[in-house]
């Protein structure tokens, strides 16, 4: 799954900058340093989130990349509230609506 999000141009291989972002994603998750790598990173977090390239990250991409920053349901589910504006895909039935555990 992280293999396929990282093979931008879906050719079956990455480069190293792609090979770069996943050290630097570890790097980070093994350091607990994910929310300030998202925060400076942001951009080149923006484009692997969003996968089919319009601008737009839906619930679902959200969902099933969370664990690649360690970010718990409750938390995605506001991160996702704060930022999106438009409000369009509140109604989509993300992942954090179907899971009964308590946030930490």
């Amino acid at each position: 799954m992280v293999f396929d999000m990282l093979d931008w141009n879906a050719m079956g291989e990455i480069g190293f900058e792609q090979f770069y972002m996943l050290v630097c994603i570890l790097l980070s998750h093994q350091n607990h340093l994910e929310e300030q790598f998202m925060y400076r990173h942001s951009r080149p977090v923006f484009d692997l989130l969003d996968l089919d390239g319009d601008l737009k990250i839906s619930p679902d991409n959200f969902c099933m990349y969370r664990f690649l920053f360690n970010i718990e349901k409750q938390e995605l589910k506001e991160l996702f509230h704060d930022f999106d504006i438009t409000g369009d895909h509140v109604s989509a039935a993300p992942c954090w609506a179907a899971d009964p555990s308590p946030p930490r």
